[in-house]
């Protein structure tokens, strides 16, 4: 069933970078010395919520310009309206779509499960990329996969490659230690939706589990 998700904003690097007044490699620099949050597309764009960019700059005692204010404003309006409709939303559970979590870690992968429960959606998880491709199988309403990219046994790598050659536009995130950068080296044709590095903020990962089921049309 089609849901009302309002869709997350996003600024460009360049966009950034004129609302911060410098330059655009000043913002990859920023990006990528972990100083500010960011999501990397697998086209490798860096994209950047206005509310990351505003603690940035406040924390770095930058003026914040008004048009920055605004549209983090609004962002800030439509995530309060989904979260609203979120709590009030009585869903349907045998039909509707749902996330799977993959993470070997016990506490990484709880802590994903509470991330995403906010969504009000089922979430099933696995353990390792076997179990993975098993509830897969089993479980053929699963609409997105959040998948650590290190495990013992198959590990993220493998079971990504293994989803992708199963089904080509099911929204894969991939949760590393390592910097985005060096993970999208070891992907070779297929590369995955978004890549999110521990620790990553909680609302990162729901935004974009939103945006990709809305772009699925759930």
């Amino acid at each position: 069933m089609k849901r009302d998700i309002p869709e997350p904003v996003f600024l460009s690097a360049p966009k950034a970078a004129t609302l911060c007044g410098v330059s655009r490699n000043t913002i990859c620099c920023w990006i990528r010395d972990g100083k500010l949050p960011s999501y990397r597309t697998a086209g490798g764009k860096y994209l950047i919520r206005p509310t990351d960019l505003i603690g940035f700059m406040r924390d770095n005692s930058m003026f914040v310009p008004q048009t920055l204010v605004e549209i983090a404003t609004e962002d800030e309006r439509a995530n309060q309206k989904e979260s609203a409709s979120f709590s009030t939303e009585t869903r349907e559970t045998s039909n509707e779509p749902s996330i799977l979590v993959c993470d070997d870690d016990p506490n990484a992968r709880a802590l994903a499960v509470r991330t995403l429960e906010r969504m009000s959606i089922p979430i099933i998880q696995a353990e390792d990329g076997f179990e993975a491709m098993h509830m897969l199988t089993k479980h053929t309403e699963i609409a997105l996969v959040v998948l650590d990219l290190q495990m013992p046994g198959q590990d993220g790598m493998k079971t990504f490659t293994e989803i992708r050659k199963r089904n080509m536009s099911m929204p894969v995130v991939v949760v590393t230690g390592f910097p985005p950068e060096e993970s999208e080296k070891a992907f070779g044709d297929y590369e995955p939706d978004l890549i999110l590095s521990k620790p990553y903020q909680p609302a990162h990962l729901v935004n974009a589990a939103n945006a990709f089921l809305a772009d699925l049309g759930l």
